[in-house]
């Protein structure tokens, strides 16, 4: 099995459930926590969100894991089926969060290591850049449903 192919379906199945069930609570506690999305416009900021995502989701799980991936397995011989986080993803991952300090916090950038690993994963699990590129959308607009005034507010 190389980088490219994907894994049977039944093996993945548990993994996008899990995705999509802890999803929303981790976006809430990160908007909580103090860390929410700006909240302008809706209909701007939803568009932007998922354009953002999609842009972003291309270039790292489109482009650079993979081409990280035959660089792994054609230098070492490695092959990422044996694990579940591979050089691959770890060395996109780090790049990606790296990639998100020109305009969050650090704290923001470390946060989203361990999402970028999911994000990964999922491309690992699919063999696509466009199943990792959902969840980053379903998680973002989660945050940034999170992240309103309409929720924000009800606390205080």
């Amino acid at each position: 099995m190389t980088a490219e192919s994907p894994r049977p379906a039944a093996a993945a199945h548990g993994f996008w459930w899990a995705c999509a069930i802890a999803a929303p609570p981790i976006a809430f506690a990160v908007a909580a926590a103090g860390f929410p999305m700006a909240t302008a416009d809706p209909l701007r900021d939803l568009g932007a969100i998922a354009l953002w995502s999609v842009a972003e989701e291309i270039v790292f799980r489109g482009a650079l894991q993979p081409a990280l991936a035959g660089l792994f397995e054609r230098r070492l011989g490695w092959r990422w089926n044996r694990a579940v986080f591979t050089p691959a993803n770890l060395l996109t991952s780090a790049l990606f969060a790296a990639f998100h300090l020109w305009r969050h916090p650090v704290a923001v950038a470390i946060g989203v290591f361990p999402v970028s690993l999911v994000y990964g994963r999922a491309r690992e699990l699919s063999g696509r850049w466009w199943p990792a590129a959902l969840l980053h959308v379903w998680f973002n607009v989660l945050l940034y449903a999170a992240s309103g005034p309409w929720l924000l507010s009800a606390g205080r």
